[in-house]
């Protein structure tokens, strides 16, 4: 109902408060959605087009409010007619025609009431978007291939080998040990891997105790197998307490001091420090290896983000853990940041809350 109209005369105040309350919401919503949205009424004319569509299309609401849609969008009106009249979202593709601007992918939901048609919903969003998610998918499919194939492969040839050739029983323990190094391998993968969905699942915190910073970090270490030989260990850890899940407080130091090793040359120092400042435990990670460019900072703790893909094709993890660290700092929360120069290695700082 257009409500600008002259109402019937069984409308009341009540009724009218809420239909008033209701055209506010819908506009409200509307200009905060990132999806272009515009409503065509059952004429083919454009009644709605919100601020996202404008971004979008480049093309101004005063221009587009009233004008018929194949005027915006040619080929328009017939695909929105097109549409199943059964209140379900049906994806078509738009092309404004504008210089420059890029194709976009939309969703045409049919709005139907008692007595017929009232016009059509349309939201819309740039091709380039799906295109990103849909390569976002297959680098995560690709990743994940990689993490666990590459284990499983040098176990079967190991196994193959020793299978089929007479080895010395040394030589027998060596493959043996390096079956057993890649097989933990593989499961630190299938782990970041299901401690992901719990993240995504908001499925992480389950308990809450106040123990050392000194057995979360041996924990922590022992679950990497860190190699001290390769990088000498400073730590300043005596005396702080930390509270949380310590299974989750080991994962998150282990994810970071993984990173650091990972970036750092052989022979090159790690720093675990701790202090406890205003109810809060710091704990900071700092190493000295390549350290991270100023345009790569904001986007070191998302999914899959690699810092040098050159590096990151020829080590070994998935580009979860700074990932994961984050999530599991939040879950507790705490904060991690990072400070970095490039050559000199970086510094992450876990800052988690203290409580009983």
């Amino acid at each position: 109902m257009d409500i600008g109209r002259t109402l019937p005369a069984d409308v009341t105040a009540d009724l009218l408060d809420e239909l008033v309350a209701s055209k506010a919401r819908f506009d409200a919503l509307l200009g905060v959605a990132a999806d272009g949205i515009a409503h065509i009424d059952a004429g083919g004319t454009i009644a709605r087009w919100n601020v996202a569509a404008e971004a979008i299309s480049g093309i101004a609401a005063e221009r587009a409010l009233g004008s018929p849609v194949d005027a915006i969008v040619p080929g328009g009106w017939a695909s929105i007619r097109a549409v199943p009249l059964d209140g379900l979202p049906h994806l078509v593709r738009w092309s404004f025609g504008a210089a420059g601007r890029a194709p976009v992918r939309a969703q045409v939901v049919a709005i139907v009431r008692t007595g017929g048609i009232d016009g059509w919903l349309v939201s819309f969003a740039p091709q380039q978007r799906f295109d990103e998610i849909e390569q976002l998918k297959n680098e995560l499919i690709g990743s994940i291939s990689h993490e666990l194939k590459t284990p499983l492969a040098t176990i079967k040839a190991y196994v193959e080998t020793l299978r089929d050739n007479r080895l010395t029983a040394e030589t027998a323990r060596e493959y043996l040990a390096v079956m057993g190094d890649q097989a933990d391998r593989l499961a630190r993968a299938i782990d970041d891997l299901l401690l992901v969905s719990r993240v995504e699942a908001g499925q992480l915190l389950k308990r809450r105790e106040t123990v050392s910073l000194d057995a979360v970090l041996d924990a922590a270490l022992a679950s990497i197998a860190f190699d001290a030989d390769a990088h000498p260990l400073q730590r300043e850890t005596a005396g702080v307490m930390i509270s949380g899940d310590p299974d989750l407080l080991r994962d998150a130091l282990a994810q970071v001091i993984e990173n650091a090793a990972k970036f750092s040359a052989a022979g090159q120092t790690i720093e675990v420090r701790g202090e406890s400042r205003e109810g809060r435990c710091l704990v900071a990670v700092a190493d000295r290896g390549i350290g991270i460019a100023d345009d790569h900072l904001p986007y070191i703790f998302d999914r899959f983000y690699r810092v040098d893909r050159a590096l990151a094709a020829t080590s070994d993890g998935s580009g979860l853990g700074l990932f994961i660290a984050s999530a599991l700092a939040r879950a507790h929360g705490g904060t991690i940041d990072v400070r970095s120069e490039p050559g000199f290695g970086s510094t992450f700082t876990l800052s988690l809350p203290v409580r009983s």
